[in-house]
């Protein structure tokens, strides 16, 4: 279900490695900053009164030296007019974009749909892969993980066909963070390692910036920390620091000193830990933007005084975090510091400040969790869907140039291909499968019978070796047992309800297979089941529970025996019948 476990400042870091694989190194962090066709040796005009003689070049340099959001808006204007106006397409494409930049409240997306209206029939190294980087920046930083994904793996296969290499990592490492937010650590470590070999192994002619080095050691290390694994986290970190410091790249330096505070956090270093978080938090003073780290610089930092017995201290850092988070920045990892200040009030009584942290919290946990159900999967999906064809397509088109292969060779790809399309029609037949199965269960009354005794008395049953005062005796009870939902208990047994029963064991055994035509078990189960079902159609903050918790709701022990029943009995996952039902209410 994630959605995501990394914080926003992953957000600048998908931003800045775009930025730095674009044709010439731009960085964001500059006051006088450029796109791939600036020139920041060109002097800037600061009259307005000229803009019609400037050239493309001084249009996007004076664009990038302001920092005025009206001025910027009059030369992305003036950029766009004069493309226009020359009826240059890739002129036109970049003035949107730089529209798109300054806009807010999503409004880029229209810009950047502009740009790939305009370019999608041409060839270029550039366009469209571009503008649909940039969307799926946009929905990543609105956490919309599968939108991103959507667009990123548009801009992949457009990358492929250009050969565009820098956007190819770009993009790869951009999708192994929406991996990471959404919990895939071990994989996004896989998939920062292989772009890091990548890029060594490239044309130093062509890679000759450090920026995405740095991008990958940062994810690799801040994975390892997230995984518990300190020790690796460490060497990583390590090489950051010493890169970051070498090139006097201050922010990249600042986000290593915090990835340190954590790391000698779960070493349990909590004053070398303090010592790294300070200087960070000081470094991120200097700079001349909003680093979106600061919560996370907090949070450690509370966490470090917490364990040196400074609660004083500490509590001071999570209000910091209460103040400058709502729903519209939230995601789990800030969960803690919630959690922590909770606990800070409720030791010291304070139920008013208990009460209004406390709401906060489910309010944002809930629609967190609403927008990013089931998201990992998807991604997972999706993405490795998208790898398939692409491998496919990679087999396909070796063929086609080994013009002198033989028929086996011939024989052997086309059984390949046959078999991924086979691969592809299953998997889109089983979808087609688990939609028609939960539309079934979706239509279908799951009800409780009232009139058991009745109904099964009426059968004709196979003659039992049980009095029939106690065959009626227990049908009496177990229609008791299902009304009043005696089966949500946990821990249940065929010994424990028999007893209950005033029976034994082998004859409550044999009635409920006789007359529920089931193991005791599985009748058990599948009142459980239906029970859930009922519940998660009826009750909104039910289907907001995770599955873990719904089983436990349900009386089962664990979340695999629940969800190997669910699907038993109803042929789709309890996953997935949640998403579904949630889509179908919303529309309803």
């Amino acid at each position: 279900m994630l959605s995501n476990d990394i914080n926003k400042v992953i957000q600048i870091v998908i931003i800045l490695m775009f930025c730095m694989l674009s044709p010439i190194n731009t960085n964001l962090y500059s006051q006088h900053n450029q796109d791939d066709f600036a020139n920041k040796n060109i002097p800037l005009n600061k009259k307005f009164d000229s803009l019609s003689q400037k050239t493309f070049k001084e249009l996007a340099a004076s664009y990038y030296s302001s920092n005025d959001t009206i001025r910027s808006y009059l030369y992305a204007k003036k950029y766009l007019d004069k493309a226009k106006k020359e009826k240059d397409t890739i002129a036109m494409a970049r003035g949107y974009g730089l529209l798109g930049t300054i806009q807010k409240k999503r409004l880029e997306i229209t810009y950047f749909d502009s740009v790939i209206s305009l370019t999608k029939n041409i060839k270029h190294k550039s366009y469209p892969t571009l503008p649909y980087i940039r969307k799926g920046i946009v929905y990543y930083i609105n956490k919309e993980y599968s939108k991103a994904l959507d667009n990123y793996l548009i801009a992949q296969e457009y990358a492929q066909k250009s050969n565009n290499v820098r956007f190819q990592i770009a993009i790869k490492h951009n999708i192994a963070l929406l991996k990471k937010a959404v919990g895939g650590r071990k994989e996004t470590v896989r998939m920062f390692k292989e772009n890091l070999e990548y890029i060594r192994m490239q044309d130093t002619t062509i890679f000759d910036y450090f920026g995405p080095q740095l991008y990958n050691l940062y994810g690799i290390a801040d994975s390892f920390n997230k995984m518990k694994m300190p020790d690796s986290a460490k060497i990583y970190i390590k090489k950051g620091l010493d890169k970051s410091l070498h090139f006097q790249e201050l922010p990249f330096y600042a986000d290593f000193l915090m990835l340190s505070g954590i790391n000698n956090n779960l070493f349990g270093n909590y004053q070398q830990a303090l010592d790294s978080l300070y200087k960070a938090a000081n470094q991120i003073k200097n700079l001349k933007y909003s680093n979106i780290n600061e919560p996370i610089i907090y949070l450690q930092t509370a966490k470090a005084l917490l364990k040196t017995n400074r609660e004083t201290e500490a509590i001071i850092y999570l209000k910091k975090i209460d103040s400058i988070t709502d729903v519209s920045n939230y995601d789990f990892e800030k969960k803690e510091a919630f959690d922590l200040l909770i606990g800070y009030y409720k030791d010291r009584g304070d139920l008013k400040n208990q009460l209004r942290v406390t709401s906060k919290l489910i309010e944002m946990d809930t629609l967190f969790n609403k927008k990013n159900i089931d998201v990992r999967s998807d991604i997972l999906k999706k993405y490795e869907l998208a790898q398939l064809i692409s491998s496919r397509e990679d087999i396909i088109s070796q063929i086609k140039k080994q013009k002198d292969q033989s028929t086996k060779s011939f024989y052997f790809v086309t059984g390949i291909a046959i078999i991924l399309t086979i691969i592809l029609f299953s998997y889109y037949r089983k979808q087609k499968k688990y939609k028609q199965r939960f539309e079934e269960l979706y239509h279908t009354q799951t009800v409780h019978k009232k009139n058991e005794k009745q109904q099964v008395l009426s059968k004709e049953k196979m003659p039992l070796a049980v009095p029939e005062e106690i065959i009626k005796n227990v049908l009496n009870k177990l229609t008791v047992f299902e009304n009043e939902l005696g089966f949500l208990e946990a821990e249940l047994s065929l010994n424990k309800i028999a007893k209950r029963f005033g029976t034994n064991s082998k004859y409550l055994s044999q009635i409920v297979n006789t007359y529920k035509e089931n193991s005791f078990n599985h009748y058990i189960n599948e009142l459980r089941i239906n029970q859930s079902i009922i519940r998660l159609k009826t009750d909104s903050k039910f289907r907001n529970y995770t599955i873990k918790a719904i089983a436990r709701e349900a009386g089962f022990n664990n979340t695999d025996t629940f969800s190997k029943a669910f699907y038993k009995q109803n042929g789709i996952h309890p996953s997935y019948f949640i998403k579904e039902l949630e889509k179908q209410l919303g529309t309803a």
